[in-house]
């Protein structure tokens, strides 16, 4: 009897991925209030079987006609059918081809069940980056975090009040990362006080973490927003940044401004940021790093692995500068004495944790900066209205000027790459700034007769 009874209302819409199974059944274990019975795809792994209504209600006898049936209203019906069933196992393939396949990531991508949140992706993340002493990018992604939490609630912080917020309870879904609520995002982190280059590094961090979830089986293809070329999409922009090189007389200006015998720590920072200048625009991460055995004396130069890319790029890349006297003069105004294992600068003992070193270089970047817009402002009173610095440079600007400065003296790109450590050309252009008034001047002016 019972082998009869599933020879009367076989599967249909069979279809096989992997080790997963899906079927179009018809549910005969109980009729509905009208006595119809309740037409199910079937998913099943092993010995575990799961049900996903169709939306079709039917009897007995029709069911068995189904497969053959010419009357419109049954066509209609298993047309229905099979398209519900190829939802399912379409997502059913994406899992499998990710090899990621399980029960609930599959409710997720047919929009069931408790979702995975944003917040709890990026947490995986963080953990996951500060496990591995990646702790400049988790803070990153931690700001990111920080930052669309503030979006959602509708409250935003100060930067220095955020780590006080109490974020429990302001839940992101991949649902809300929609083109329409990244274009909000944008326009309210800008009303808020951001640069648009911090907007973007928001938004890459959560388009990663989209990727992950996507790759996951986390999020719906149709909930991502930022596929290229899609109708519904949201592009990152591509920021033109501010002026931050100087040209060689603006540095030179720095360089000669006289600073008062009581301003040490202004001395210091000037001296501390013209080192990184003529060091290949060191960073400062790498500056607080350097030590003597990082010194050649033959060669009379220093090459050491960026702290930046050493655990990311494909081959170890090492940068090497040469010791001028200038620089050779700063060492020996701030730095240690020659010693094979201690630091340049007297900032590291040595012994420090990772997070301790972290702490420490922003302490002393914010300290040079904060110097430096001083400095700044001191030699500008000097100075005509047309022949002012800008008062907005940091540290970086350092890195920035090196790069422009040679490329503009037609160094070749290559050792410019090669310098500032860079793995690829499109980074290297990105420090290279756009030629000034008097270049266009002096450039197009060849074309005069």
């Amino acid at each position: 009897m019972k082998g009869e009874f599933r020879m009367k209302f076989e599967a249909i819409n069979r279809k096989q991925k992997d080790n997963v199974h899906v079927a179009s059944i018809l549910d005969v274990r109980r009729p509905t209030y009208n006595g119809l019975y309740i037409v199910r795809t079937r998913v099943t792994v092993g010995k575990t079987q799961k049900y996903y209504p169709t939306g079709e209600e039917m009897a007995k006898e029709d069911w068995l006609r189904l497969p053959k049936a010419k009357e419109p209203q049954l066509i209609e019906v298993r047309r229905s059918i099979e398209a519900s069933s190829q939802v399912i196992f379409n997502a059913v393939k994406q899992l499998c081809e990710l090899n990621a396949f399980s029960f609930d990531r599959l409710n997720i991508l047919l929009g069931k069940g408790n979702q995975q949140t944003v917040n709890a992706m990026f947490e995986a993340k963080i953990r996951e980056l500060t496990d591995t002493d990646k702790l400049g990018t988790a803070e990153y992604y931690q700001g990111s975090l920080n930052a669309f939490i503030c979006f959602k609630c509708g409250k935003w912080c100060e930067r220095k009040e955020m780590q006080k917020c109490d974020k429990k309870g302001v839940e992101l879904t991949f649902q809300e990362i929609s083109a329409e609520q990244m274009q909000r995002f944008e326009q309210e982190s800008l009303s808020h006080g951001y640069s648009k280059a911090t907007v973007g590094m928001r938004i890459r961090a959560m388009r990663t973490i989209c990727n992950m979830a996507l790759n996951q089986g986390m999020m719906r293809p149709s909930d991502y927003c930022f596929k290229k070329g899609s109708q519904n999409s949201y592009v990152i922009k591509k920021t033109n940044s501010r002026r931050m090189a100087l040209n060689l007389d603006e540095i030179k200006t720095i360089a000669d401004a006289v600073i008062g015998e009581n301003e040490r720590n202004r001395r210091m920072s000037r001296d501390l940021f013209l080192f990184s200048f003529w060091a290949n625009g060191l960073n400062f991460a790498d500056l607080v790093r350097l030590k003597w055995s990082n010194y050649n004396r033959k060669t009379n130069e220093f090459s050491f692995l960026r702290e930046k890319t050493k655990n990311t790029a494909m081959e170890d890349m090492y940068i090497s500068f040469p010791l001028f006297p200038r620089m050779k003069s700063i060492i020996e105004e701030w730095g240690n004495l020659s010693e094979s294992n201690s630091y340049i600068f007297p900032f590291l003992k040595g012994g420090e944790s990772l997070k301790d070193i972290i702490r420490l270089t922003k302490n002393i970047t914010y300290v040079v900066n904060n110097n430096l817009k001083k400095l700044i402002k001191q030699i500008n009173i000097q100075l005509t209205e047309d022949e002012r610095l800008p008062e907005d440079i940091s540290t970086y600007t350092a890195r920035h000027s090196f790069g422009t400065i040679l490329a503009h003296k037609r160094v070749p790109e290559s050792y410019i790459g090669f310098a500032l450590g860079h793995s690829r050309k499109a980074v290297t252009d990105s420090y290279i700034e756009e030629y000034s008034v008097e270049d266009r001047r002096e450039y197009n002016g060849l074309l005069q007769f």
